[in-house]
């Protein structure tokens, strides 16, 4: 029997297995004592704020929190710069600058131009 060495694997929610990778941040060296003086955690740290970029929670032009999901985009309302189109929920062509969304003829729904003809 192999004995496990070092702390056990972090898994997901559904069990597998989470793979890690070392990134090299620079940071200036008051921010590293301000980090270290509070007791932070700075992987801990990293990990939550990438994890709130890539959950469109945390705007990546401004780096604040105030972002409004609707059914064409996720934006920022700081910036007011779109973070992420969505698809067109009646022909789920992706939304863009070009196919503004407007509401579909005779209806409630909306949908994009080609929606439209």
């Amino acid at each position: 029997m192999v004995k496990q060495l070092g702390r056990p694997a972090e898994r997901d929610s559904e069990g597998n297995k989470i793979s890690k990778s070392l990134v090299n941040v620079t940071i200036p060296t008051k921010l590293r004592d301000f980090l270290s003086d509070n007791n932070i955690n700075r992987s801990q740290l990293f990990t939550r704020v990438v994890t709130m970029l890539y959950c469109h929670l945390l705007c990546p032009k401004c780096y604040q929190t105030n972002i409004m999901d609707n059914p064409m985009c996720i934006r920022c309302d700081d910036c007011d710069i779109v973070i992420k189109y969505h698809n067109c929920s009646l022909c789920g062509e992706q939304y863009n600058k070009k196919n503004l969304v407007q509401a579909v003829k005779k209806s409630s729904d909306l949908g994009c131009q080609t929606c439209q003809k």
